[in-house]
């Protein structure tokens, strides 16, 4: 739900007689919408387009990659979590092993978020940090 969505619920509860105070969303909910991915270093994938598709609370669920010849390979995400404070965020992707954390910067127009992937890989009694790349997401669409 975006912020429009939320203040509308509020004024309908509101109006319905609910609590006087209307439900604030998530700080993560900034980042509902869809968002191009683009990697610093592409590597072998620099002809292929990744979108990235947050709920309206700002937890992702879906990623995507279409190559240049138009095939488009989706990936639902399930349990990711999205914390905003300020302009920092967190999102982090469970997968097998581990997780996968983005750690970035929003813009202050909210269209563009910047940062760094690690992937956590947890073996029972040994924890291992891996660098990943640089990213940077940039809106399409809220």
């Amino acid at each position: 739900m975006n912020r429009l969505n939320w203040g509308l619920a509020g004024l309908c509860l509101w109006i319905a007689g609910c609590p006087s105070t209307p439900p604030t969303p998530p700080e993560a909910a900034v980042l509902a919408g869809r968002w191009t991915v683009t990697p610093d270093d592409p590597g072998d994938f620099e002809d292929v387009d990744f979108e990235a598709e947050f709920d309206e609370d700002g937890m992702l669920t879906e990623l995507s990659a279409t190559r240049a010849d138009g095939a488009t390979a989706t990936l639902q995400v399930n349990g990711a979590t999205s914390e905003v404070s300020g302009s920092d965020v967190t999102i982090s992707i469970p997968k097998a092993g581990g997780t996968s954390v983005f750690e970035g910067t929003l813009s202050e127009d909210e269209n563009t978020l910047t940062g760094m992937t690690t992937d956590e890989i947890d073996l029972e009694d040994l924890e291992i940090t891996l660098p990943g790349g640089m990213w940077t997401l940039t809106r399409i669409a809220s």
